[in-house]
């Protein structure tokens, strides 16, 4: 297949693209693995010695990052990603093309996704903005993940990701919220971020400690987590007890080289539609912004975050470089590359690797949130 990497190609590159150089190229150097295999989560708040992902055969490469080597099958993930590739891709040529593509991609999301029927939802507004709540059974009150979709800021697979949501109730044992945030070309930058930011808001006011709260999204919705959490620390709000972000798009400038190198292999995701996406979104004055691209944030005070990337996707530097930004900085951070998976893999039920992942989040998110609420954030 053209453009395939193999595993010790992939793992290479992570190591010495995606982590061990900077955004000019120079060379960084990589903290050493412990001899257990800890993940470290940062110097604000070190949770090395209790986050562990729940089974054996990960690699750490670094103290905060750790590849995850593929379980599913060859055939079978190869098969996910030719669905991917003929179905789901995003091929956005202008903005004049997003209304027939949202009416397709509408259609795929009513005939695929259907939510359990063992959860709940019900429909809200969230301080302003259109939401739902979606909870499984187990679902504790005072645990609230605010999940923030993806979709290239300008597209929306709702029954998807209620369906998603249903899951991580589950997993999570938390309430879900899912804000219909407004959507690019018609609305652009800060339109998505308010709305985050007021949902965000609207938690806090029905009474539920920031320290309980998740915050958490994928591709897009990654972006809108991370910067959620910049906006944040800069109107001096509290920060959630935690952040999860899944295949998260955190530099507007698209100077990640993955974007390039790994353009064959992604099967959701267009490197020429990537600028397109974006500029449809945001304007060029306002790309370069913490709140825009996190990567140029600032770390020490931002929530302790997860971080999950596969290795077929374009995004990969994306979430690698966000990861170095933020142990640089002092922040509480760890990164997962999961080998041969492609973007928002943990979305996918068809793999194994989608209910690992979700194993993974309860697990960072148990440890996070029992340190948030014994210790104060520094």
């Amino acid at each position: 297949m053209r453009g395939r990497q193999s595993r010790k190609g992939t793992r290479e590159y992570v190591e010495g693209r995606g982590i061990g150089a900077d955004m000019n190229g120079a060379t960084l150097d990589m903290p050493s693995a412990s001899n257990d295999g800890e993940v470290a989560v940062g110097r604000a708040r070190d949770l090395s010695g209790d986050y562990r992902p729940p089974y054996p055969g990960s690699l750490a490469l670094s103290s905060y990052l750790r590849w995850i080597p593929r379980t599913s099958s060859k055939a079978r993930v190869e098969l996910v990603c030719w669905f991917l590739r003929r179905a789901v891709r995003l091929e956005v040529p202008d903005a004049a093309a997003v209304p027939a593509l949202r009416s397709k991609l509408l259609r795929l999301d009513r005939h695929l996704f259907h939510i359990p029927r063992w959860s709940r939802r019900e429909a809200v507004r969230m301080n302003g903005v259109a939401a739902e709540w979606i909870q499984a059974a187990n679902a504790s009150d005072d645990r609230v993940v605010l999940y923030l979709h993806g979709g290239g800021f300008a597209f929306h697979f709702p029954n998807g990701y209620r369906a998603f949501a249903a899951h991580l109730s589950l997993a999570l044992r938390a309430r879900v919220l899912l804000p219909d945030y407004r959507l690019a070309p018609e609305h652009r930058f800060p339109a998505q971020q308010d709305d985050c930011l007021n949902a965000y808001r609207g938690i806090l006011a029905l009474g539920v400690p920031a320290s309980r709260i998740i915050v958490a999204g994928d591709s897009a919705g990654g972006n809108l987590t991370l910067s959620l959490l910049q906006r944040l620390a800069g109107e001096g709000l509290p920060q959630p007890g935690c952040a999860v972000a899944l295949s998260p798009a955190t530099d507007l400038a698209l100077g990640g080289e993955s974007a390039h190198t790994l353009a064959n292999v992604d099967p959701m995701l267009s490197a020429a539609s990537l600028p397109v996406l974006r500029d449809m979104a945001f304007s060029p004055e306002h790309q370069g912004s913490p709140v825009a691209s996190p990567l140029r944030g600032s770390f020490a005070q931002t929530a302790p975050t997860l971080v999950m990337c596969g290795t077929r996707e374009v995004l990969l530097d994306d979430a690698c470089c966000y990861a170095q930004r933020v142990r640089e900085d002092g922040g509480s951070i760890a990164c997962e590359v999961w080998e041969d998976m492609p973007h928002v893999f943990p979305l996918l039920s068809a793999l194994k690797e989608s209910r690992k992942a979700l194993e993974h989040i309860a697990r960072f998110v148990d440890v996070s949130l029992d340190a948030a609420t014994s210790t104060p954030r520094i």
